[in-house]
């Protein structure tokens, strides 16, 4: 009876080793697959007036609905031109080309459209998609996503938008080119209730309203999982329009 308990104590142990042994081999697989990556976020700077205006609606939704938004905790004022992933240490060719880009392009014309509730309750400032900030975007795409890192993720909200498949599999990322959509980020997925009644309240503020300003810098860093940026590696600003 002992030697049976033994033997079968042996084979409990063989069969977790073995078990250990393929998580193990699996995980190494995924590692050599998918090596570490960073998510990068290439982003434009627009003028002081259109930020001084946002920060406005930042500090008046903290005030009256008690909502802390992204400029409100300091993150980097950002309209996202091409956010994707990257294996890790292409920080250097990353700037290198964003720079290069920056001082062959000079400032242009943008304006704020005004205040928006995404389907999943972002919040944003939009901003006119013109073919200057259209460009921009397809510019730093076809500069940098030969240097993005291959996955075949795809998040499960896409997978009914069939342009942002193409896009997700060719370029990294769901919204560029035609599905590029430029804005200002306040909230991630937030508050439905209270977005929409800051919003009502606001139809008439200023900071709804159509404003005239400027794309001024171009700039990168790591972003979260909201694509926000806390600290950036580096901004660099465009000629001076003449």
């Amino acid at each position: 009876m002992k030697n049976s308990g033994k033997s079968a104590m042996t084979k409990l142990l063989s069969i977790v080793l073995l078990l250990f042994i393929l998580v193990a081999v699996i995980a190494s697989a995924q590692t050599e697959k998918f090596p570490p990556q960073e998510k990068i976020n290439v982003f434009c700077v627009v003028s002081e007036n259109i930020e001084s205006a946002f920060k406005d609606a930042a500090k008046a939704l903290q005030q009256e609905e008690g909502l802390e938004s992204f400029p409100m905790m300091g993150y980097q004022i950002h309209c996202t031109l091409y956010m994707t992933q990257y294996p890790l240490g292409m920080q250097n060719e990353v700037l290198a080309k964003i720079e290069e880009l920056a001082s062959n392009t000079r400032e242009f014309a943008i304006n704020s459209t005004g205040l928006e509730i995404t389907s999943g309750d972002w919040y944003f400032m939009n901003l006119e998609r013109n073919r200057n900030l259209q460009t921009l975007s397809d510019s730093l795409v076809e500069l940098l996503a030969p240097l993005r890192a291959k996955s075949d993720f795809v998040p499960e909200w896409a997978k009914a938008f069939p342009s942002k498949l193409e896009y997700i599999a060719k370029y990294g990322s769901p919204n560029v080119y035609s599905e590029f959509n430029p804005h200002l980020t306040f909230l991630a997925k937030s508050d439905a209730e209270k977005l929409q009644r800051f919003t009502g309240k606001h139809a008439d503020s200023d900071f709804a309203k159509i404003i005239a300003g400027q794309v001024v810098a171009i700039g990168a860093g790591i972003a979260d999982r909201d694509g926000q940026i806390k600290e950036p590696w580096k901004i660099f600003p465009l000629k001076k329009a003449e």
